[in-house]
């Protein structure tokens, strides 16, 4: 079978990050750790793991930032025990076609997705687990590296057949169509990021950034709180559009003087310092960034009020220069997520699923372009080219 995996090979990573200088795409060349090539289908290592036929995964910010490499080697992520090979797609929807006769709770026709996409004690099998895992935290697992998977060659959602151990797999409820269950992991961390701080009865609410994150964190954050004020940040008018859909009650563009337009929104006051030096006192009770880099989490700290809070839910593997000063100034309250988790006695997956399941906003008008597996050099070109293709979620689709 031919599948899209990145080897963690230090020469190669170092070679593409020297290309990548001169040639933007060198990631898609020959000297890139990623390959789509073909690979052995991958054969179940023991009775508690299952195999899965994909039928469609979508292309997440995370798979480009591993395919072109986007990491700084003295980041807190670079330097933490990863795995040989990595096979890449994890936003994705398959039929099981085999199980282990430890692998309760499913049967062969089932369609699942895959809800913990990195190793942990889950996986490895470790007694006792750590303290996180033990509690639900799988992605802040502190057993990395520990014990090696039973096999490397897994596949992903990129690949047409892949297997996961049990505790990998979540059951996609029959109400969803697949388009619904393709937006269940990334709904599933927008869950998570709302429920890191969870918006009391007349809030008012920034959503930085109309991606699939902050899209699905706008429709999270009003399932989970019906009174109260969501303000969109958009790049371009279909976002925008979007925003609305999903239960955003206005939305802002960035264009102009964004911190005048704020306080107007807010109450808060403005002021400008020296050099340029704007600040708000004020602002908005909750800000969930979805975007994640210099500029938007800057932002966020200034647009937040006094005693306020911020979530980080964008992924930035290249950070620059922040000013935290606003963070003891304004005695906020900042956070962020790793994907998902338990959310008390529910995971995320089961809460983003039930809110999929209420039909309330047209979740799958997100799915905005679909290509077949083996066109997802044209489905990256989309990815860039989010403003003039109108690009919200893009789905890889496989053949069978």
């Amino acid at each position: 079978m031919k599948a899209l995996y990145f080897d963690n090979s230090l020469a190669r990573i170092i070679m593409l990050q020297i290309a990548s200088k001169f040639y933007r795409n060198a990631a898609m060349t020959r000297i890139s750790p990623t390959r789509y090539t073909d690979v052995a289908e991958p054969e179940l290592p023991n009775s508690k793991w299952l195999k899965v036929q994909n039928i469609a995964c979508g292309l997440c910010g995370s798979d480009i930032h591993f395919m072109y490499m986007e990491l700084d080697p003295k980041t807190f992520p670079a330097a933490i025990p990863g795995i040989s090979r990595k096979y890449l797609g994890h936003e994705l929807v398959g039929e099981v076609t085999e199980l282990g006769k430890d692998v309760k709770n499913l049967k062969t026709g089932d369609r699942v997705c895959l809800r913990i996409d990195w190793p942990s004690c889950y996986q490895m099998e470790l007694d006792p687990m750590c303290p996180q895992c033990k509690k639900g935290e799988y992605m802040l697992c502190q057993n990395l590296g520990m014990k090696d998977l039973p096999l490397v060659d897994t596949g992903g959602g990129f690949s047409p057949y892949m297997v996961m151990h049990r505790t990998q797999s979540f059951k996609v409820p029959t109400a969803l169509n697949n388009d619904e269950a393709v937006l269940i992991e990334p709904l599933a961390c927008a869950v998570h990021g709302v429920r890191k701080q969870s918006p009391e009865k007349g809030d008012r609410v920034l959503v930085i950034g109309c991606g699939t994150i902050g899209l699905l964190t706008i429709a999270a954050a009003r399932a989970m709180q019906k009174d109260i004020e969501i303000i969109a940040l958009a790049r371009y008018p279909f976002q925008a559009e979007m925003a609305r859909k999903m239960g955003a009650d206005n939305v802002i563009s960035g264009r102009g003087n964004t911190y005048e337009e704020i306080a107007g929104i807010t109450g808060a006051k403005y002021f400008e310092g020296y050099f340029g030096n704007r600040i708000l006192l004020g602002g908005f009770d909750i800000i969930y960034d979805s975007v994640g880099n210099d500029r938007s989490i800057n932002d966020a700290l200034r647009w937040t009020r006094s005693n306020g809070a911020v979530v980080i839910l964008g992924i930035n593997f290249k950070p620059g220069k922040i000013d935290y000063t606003p963070i003891w100034n304004q005695e906020l309250r900042v956070t962020g997520i790793n994907c998902h988790a338990m959310e008390g006695k529910k995971t995320s997956f089961d809460i983003a699923a039930e809110i999929l399941a209420k039909k309330s906003v047209p979740f799958s008008s997100l799915v905005t372009h679909r290509f077949p597996m083996n066109n997802y050099r044209d489905a990256i070109k989309t990815f860039f080219s989010k403003g003039k293709e109108g690009a919200i979620k893009i789905v890889l689709e496989h053949e069978h």
